[in-house]
This record gives structure tokens, C-alpha cells and sequence, in this order.
């Protein structure tokens, strides 16, 4: 009804105008500034008469099934899936739509995507500019409210054309995801608040919120992150993770068919998490150290993961374990009932070999200490030690000190350890030394006196190399 009235009005101008013209064939010069105005308003009428025409062409088209499905062709080529977008409607210069959906092809580069409650801003311009011109849309800015994507290793038996480099669908200045998910094989991250920012044909992507999980890790909260993908890198800048009053800082860079290198620096972790259960009440201390992440990737896949760093345990003590009672009774020092340790650190490197422990040095001041080296492959571990104790408590071990710990040095005296075979029940060469050396001491002894310090040592001997077994690689 309005667009007939308006008709009418632009009718009854042009009619006007005529009639002006028709009054005389030479109008006075008292007419013309009259005709001219009711021509200029003419043609503004016109002009405006067809903008709303073509505005509401526009605006019918891009209600119409036929455009929904021209975006979900080019966006299914844009990110080689199967993708099905909900009605999309339109508020003057806002438009919303419930979400898309997308289930990734042979060369997606994920499983599946999600996205929900979808709101923008654009300027009408740019949409003459994809219907008529470059087929570009600009978007000034896009809400999500929440999507989810699954890197999960399913993906449909189809092979759609991919487009060129330059051809861009979309065109956005920000975007931003108030709630994402993202999973994969054996973990995921939720509850993650992303914007991102395009810089010079790049995305600058900021967030934070949400948690991380792992399998074989304790959740851990994502306190911020800030990278930049530039085809076809991904660098992360900094991502911080939180857990239990630790954190980890991850830096790095992720490129496609070919790396991934991140360097990890831990600070303050809680190491009862990270442990097997029943260590977790014996064990106590917090992890630090630098660590670094390596894998090469070729054609899609991923090869052996290389892991290197250094690490310690700070804050740390062992406790609860019985042969520590026993071993704190026969000597008379309560330390060994809890071990305070004042160091627990080394360098380790894990590859497709196994793993790789150097420069090990475990100690509790005044008490022990332990410094070394080991590998683990195939579930076997072979290492190499030196044991040192202080002279204190050997004394209560016969012949320990003339045979076995015969070199003194800061305040210890030492021995070596060799430890080899399956990592549940590796075997050692400190308690046959030791019976050995206390067995020969009873020889010079009353038989009877030497028959009960014997056996007591010999037993003692055995569960206290037990124990320093335990302590390392667990019972």
C-alpha cells in the first residue's frame, strides 16, 4: 500500500511538471526556477523510488532459499565440508541466523563444526557488491554464541573443488565466540571465549575462559592466549594455563604439512595430579622446569613426537612408605621416616626410542643422595647410579663403610647402583654387595653376636635397596 501511494505522489510530481511545461511555449523567466524545481524534485523521487525498489529486491533475495544455498556451496568449498545453514533473516543493517553445520570431506581439516545463534553487522552497500560486483560480503562484526569443532579422525568419503587462494567469501573485522569447544583424540578444551581481529590479511586471535583436558592430565583452567594465524602457520604467542596454584606459558608454531614446535615453561605445578594412585599420598612437591615439543608432520601425518627439557621438583618430601619406618628404626634417624628432599632434578628427552633421564640428582640434605642416569624402552629400564649416605646411619649396616660406600665426598659416602630389567620389578646390584659386605664382617665377631647382626642387616640391607628402588621408579 505504501509503495502505491509513493507511486502516486512521483505520479502526480511528473504530471505537475508537464503541466508547467504545457502553460506556454516560451515560459517567462518568472516560471523557470518553478519548473526547475519541480523537475529536481522529480528525479529525486525517482531516484529514490528506485533505490527502495532495489533495496527490497535485495532484501527479498537475501531471505530466499536460492542465496541460502549459493552461501552453503561456497562455504562448503571454503572449508572443503558438507554444510547446511539455517534461514537467515535480516533487521536493517543486523542479520542473525540459528547456526550452520558442517561435516568435514576427505581434505577438511576437521571432523565436524558447529556453530549456533549467529548475529552481524553489515553495510548494504557490500550487499550490492556480492550480488553484482566481486561476490565479497563484508561484515562489520559477528557474534557467536557458541561453536564447536571436533578434529576426530571421521571424515566423509567426498571430494569437493577447492577455491582459489584469492577468492574469499567473506570479509570480516571481527569476530568474536563467546563460548567454543574444541576436541580431539583423548582431550578437549571448553568453555573458551576467542575474538579475532584480521591484521593485514592475517588473524589475530585473543581469548581466554574455559578449561583444558587431557588424558593422563589434571584439568587446567585457560587463563589468556594470543596468537596469529598466518597461512599456514599458526603461532602462538602465548597461551597460560593455570592448575592448582601452578601455571604453564606455551609459545610456538604449528604449520600445516609441516611442524609442530612448542617450548613449554612450567612453574609451581601440583605434582600429586600427575602421579599413579597410590603415590599420590607419598610423593608431594611441585613441578618447574622448561620443556620442548617437536613433531614433524608430512602429507597430514604426524611423525614421532620429541620431548626435551629439564625439570625439578620443588617443595618436595616422601612419606609413607614402610621400609623408611623400618629403615629409620635399625639406624635410629628419624629423617628417614619423611624425606625432605632438597633436590629432585634432570634432563630427559622422550622419543620414538623411549625415554632418556641424564643428569639426575635426587637428594635429602644430611641423609642421601642420589646421582645418575637411566633409559626406559619397551618397558625396561637400564641405569646407572651412585648412591651417597652419610656415615651417620651406616654405621648400623656392618661392613657397609669398609666395603661398599668407601668414597667420601661432600659430606656423603658413595657407591654405585646398576639397575636393569622390567620397570615393575627391576633387579639391582646394591643388596648383594651389601649382604655380601655384612656377611663378612660377622666373621669377626662372636658367632652368636654376629648370627643376630647379620640377619638383622642382611633383612635391614634388602628393604632399605627396596626402598631406594621405590623412591626412584616406584615399587
Amino acid at each position: 500500500m505504501r509503495k502505491s501511494c509513493f507511486l502516486c505522489g512521483v505520479s502526480s510530481v511528473i504530471s505537475q511538471l508537464l503541466m508547467a511545461l504545457q502553460t506556454g511555449n516560451r515560459p517567462s523567466s518568472s516560471r523557470w526556477p518553478r519548473v526547475l524545481a519541480w523537475t529536481a524534485a522529480a528525479l529525486l523521487l525517482l531516484l529514490l523510488a528506485a533505490v527502495i525498489a532495489v533495496k527490497m529486491w535485495v532484501s527479498s533475495y537475501l531471505r530466499s532459499p536460492e542465496f541460502r544455498k549459493k552461501l552453503a556451496e561456497r562455504t562448503a568449498q571454503q572449508l572443503q565440508s558438507q554444510v547446511e545453514i539455517e534461514p537467515i533473516g535480516f533487521d536493517t543493517t543486523e542479520f542473525f541466523c540459528g547456526g550452520l553445520v558442517a561435516s568435514g570431506a576427505l581434505d577438511a581439516k576437521f571432523s565436524s563444526l558447529k556453530i549456533e545463534n549467529i548475529r552481524g553487522e553489515f553495510r548494504l552497500p557490500t550487499v550490492w557488491r556480492m550480488i553484482f560486483g566481486d561476490k565479497k560480503f563484508q561484515v562489520e562484526n559477528v557474534d557467536v554464541q557458541r561453536a564447536e569443532v571436533n578434529f576426530f579422525e571421521d571424515r566423509l568419503s567426498l571430494s569437493l573443488p577447492k577455491p582459489a587462494k584469492k577468492d574469499k567469501l567473506t570479509q570480516v573485522r571481527k569476530i568474536s565466540v563467546r563460548e567454543m569447544r574444541v576436541a580431539w583424540n583423548g582431550g578437549a578444551i571448553t568453555g573458551l571465549g576467542v575474538a579475532g581481529v584480521p591484521v593485514e590479511g592475517d588473524w589475530q586471535i585473543t581469548g581466554g575462559g574455559g578449561r583444558a583436558t587431557q588424558h593422563g592430565l589434571p584439568p587446567m583452567e585457560i587463563a589468556s592466549l594470543r596468537m596469529l594465524h598466518k597461512e599456514p602457520s599458526l603461532f602462538i604467542h602465548e597461551v597460560k594455563l593455570r592448575q592448582e596454584g601452578g601455571e604453564i606459558s606455551v609459545t610456538g608454531e604449528v604449520t600445516e604439512n609441516e611442524k609442530i614446535d612448542l617450548q613449554c615453561k612450567v612453574t609451581g605445578v601440583n605434582v600429586t595430579p600427575l602421579l599413579p594412585e597410590d603415590w599420590r599420598a607419598r610423593l608431594h612437591g611441585r613441578v618447574a622446569g622448561d620443556a620442548r615439543l617437536r613433531v614433524p608432520i608430512r602429507d597430514g601425518i604426524s611423525g614421532p613426537a620429541v620431548i626435551t627439557g629439564r625439570a625439578e621438583l620443588q617443595q618436595a618430601s616422601l612419606e609413607a612408605i614402610p621400609v623408611l619406618h623400618k629403615i629409620a628404626d635399625f639406624t635410629k634417624t628419624d629423617g628417614f621416616r619423611r624425606l625432605v628432599l632438597n633436590q629432585v632434578r634432570g634432563d630427559f628427552r622422550t622419543d620414538a626410542s623411549g625415554l632418556h633421564v641424564s643428569n639426575l640428582v635426587v637428594e635429602s640434605d644430611r641423609l642421601i643422595s642420589v646421582k645418575g642416569q637411566f633409559t626406559v624402552v619397551n618397558g625396561h629400564i637400564d641405569g646407572t647410579f651412585e648412591i651417597g649416605v652419610t656415615p651417620g646411619p651406616l654405621q648400623w649396616l656392618p661392613g657397609s663403610q669398609a666395603k661398599v660406600f668407601t668414597t667420601l665426598r661432600d659430606g656423603y659416602a658413595w657407591t654405585t647402583m646398576r639397575v636393569i630389567g622390567p620397570v615393575k620389578n627391576p633387579g639391582e646390584d646394591l643388596s648383594g654387595r651389601l649382604v655380601a659386605a655384612a656377611q663378612g664382617a660377622a666373621v669377626d665377631k662372636i658367632e652368636s653376636v654376629a648370627t643376630q647382626a647379620v640377619g638383622g642387616a642382611v633383612d635391614t640391607v634388602k628393604k632399605g635397596a627396596t626402598g631406594v628402588l621405590d623412591f626412584l621408579f616406584g615399587p
